[in-house]
């Protein structure tokens, strides 16, 4: 029953749930400068790993965005993660790392703006060193 109840707020979550998106983005930053970070080429099956965890987190959020409240905002979001995942993609089919510059920049970003929605300033200590 919990699992039900759980299952049913998580297909609820609107632009109400600014803090764990802003949360999500801060962790995608930090994969994405792993995965860019990893310059070794026997690390590829975890820099692949990193990048998949990347496209499944940004896919699920995509999916839980809410058109209705701010439409020009979502429409935006969700073109930036769409850019992402592209990004994410030929880095991993390409063994290419060049394709994930800039993108932890674009999720602190992408963080900052959740957290401005949510009416604060975003929590330093939670960003990177990129």
């Amino acid at each position: 029953m919990r699992t039900a109840a759980a299952y049913a707020n998580v297909q609820a979550m609107t632009f109400g749930q600014e803090r764990a998106f802003e949360e999500l983005y801060l962790r995608l930053a930090r994969r994405s400068a792993e995965a860019r970070a990893m310059t070794d080429d026997a690390m590829w099956p975890e820099v692949n790993a990193l990048l998949d965890r990347c496209v499944a987190v940004l896919g699920y959020m995509s999916g839980l965005i809410d058109v209705g409240k701010s439409y020009e905002t979502a429409v935006a979001i969700l073109s930036l993660n769409r850019f992402a995942i592209g990004a994410l993609i030929r880095a991993k089919s390409e063994h290419d790392r060049k394709q994930l510059e800039g993108l932890p920049e674009l999720f602190v970003a992408l963080a900052e703006i959740f957290a401005a929605m949510d009416s604060r300033p975003i929590n330093a200590a939670k960003l990177i060193s990129l």
